[in-house]
Formats: C-alpha cells, structure tokens, sequence
C-alpha cells in the first residue's frame, strides 16, 4: 500500500459531506460537521504516514513513552478504511473500556498494526469480509491485541512458518511484515502468534506489557 494522504482518504471521506449538500434544501450543519470530521480525519492520517515514513528513511524509531493503544488503534483504522472499503472489508473494534496506556514507540506500535490489519485485507481481497481489531487485558495482566479476518485462513503447515523470514504465500509478498512484527513486539517482551479461526479466516495476536510493567 502507497502512503498518500491525498488517496481514497479523502474522497470516500467527502461522500457525506457531499450528501448533506446535496439536500433540498442543503443541510448546511451537517455538512459543517462532515467537513470538520474529514479534515480532523486527513490530518490524523497524515501525522501517522509522516512518523512511518521518518522511521522508514532513517531506521531509527522514535523514543518509547506513554501511548494509548486504542487511539493508536483509530488512527490505523482512519488509515486504511479506504483500502479496506476497496475490497468491500467491514472494520470493527473491540476494545476493553479499562484498558491501560503502553510505555512504548508509537510508530512502532503503528507498524505493528499496520503489518497485521494490511495482512488481513490482503486475505480478503477476493471475497469481502471483516476485520475485527480487539484489545483486551489477559489473566496475566498483558495487554492482548489481536486483528482477525474472515478471509482464506492459515493451513496447518503454515502456522509455524507465517514469521519466519521470507516467508510468504503472496504472489508479490516480500515475507518481511510479520518477521518485522514479531522482531518489534519481542523486544518488548512481548509475543505474537496466529491461529485458524473456527468459522472462516484467522486471527493475530500479540501481547505487551502495560505501561508501568514495561518501565521497570
């Protein structure tokens, strides 16, 4: 996926704004409202395109600090609704009301869900479907994240091979995304690892310490 904030973005964004307009006659509050939502949801997107490309161009990830993971989670999903849209994806969250904030490198949390919800649209790309991202905290106290999709789903065989590098099923997949993945969350402690759902798809998971936990 090319990083472009001018891209799907925007345009699917104006179709409310452009649905209000078109009342008779023109529903001017609610198409105020629309056009603050698409520039609120542009400049969001274009922060987060900026801090991916700056990691990309020099290697070097932004200094770990408090985060919270499920605005984190809203930025990535602002990112690639359009691209998810494309291929007639639903997005849905599910994020645990109490859930703490991460002592981490929000740029590195953001590729983290970007390699796991772009992996989840490529699954899909032929049928349509949803992406369900859910963040919990486990009996451990880890906070689990996990991205699942109701696409072709994991052979057995490939399960313990899906984060070994080089390692790819897609026709034009480098094998990196998900070695990048677990590269990230293991220095934190953390684990990632994937399994077949029981209907359709599979679902990824990973965990990372909570914010005072991480800082010890």
């Amino acid at each position: 996926m090319r990083l472009n904030s001018q891209s799907p973005l925007r345009l699917q964004a104006q179709t409310p704004l452009l649905r209000w307009l078109a009342h008779e006659p023109p529903d001017l509050d609610r198409a105020r409202a629309a056009a603050a939502r698409i520039e609120q949801d542009a400049n969001r997107a274009a922060d987060v395109i900026s801090s991916l490309q700056s990691f990309y161009r020099t290697g070097i990830p932004t200094k770990r600090q408090s985060v919270d993971l499920k605005e984190i989670i809203g930025e990535m999903t602002i990112l690639l609704r359009a691209e998810a849209e494309r291929y007639a994806i639903a997005t849905h969250q599910e994020i645990d009301v109490c859930l703490p904030r991460l002592f981490a490198s929000r740029v590195q949390l953001q590729q983290i869900l970007m390699n796991l919800m772009l992996n989840a649209i490529e699954a899909m790309k032929d049928t349509g479907g949803e992406m369900t991202i859910k963040a919990k905290i486990d009996s451990n106290g880890l906070v689990v994240t996990s991205v699942s999709d109701t696409g072709v789903g994991l052979a057995a065989e490939n399960i313990e091979r899906i984060f070994d590098p080089f390692h790819t099923t897609k026709p034009q997949g480098t094998g990196m995304g998900l070695t990048i993945t677990r590269s990230i969350v293991e220095s934190y402690g953390g684990r990632v690892w994937a399994n077949p759902n029981q209907g359709p798809g599979a679902t990824f998971h990973f965990t990372l310490p909570r914010e005072t936990e991480a800082q010890i």
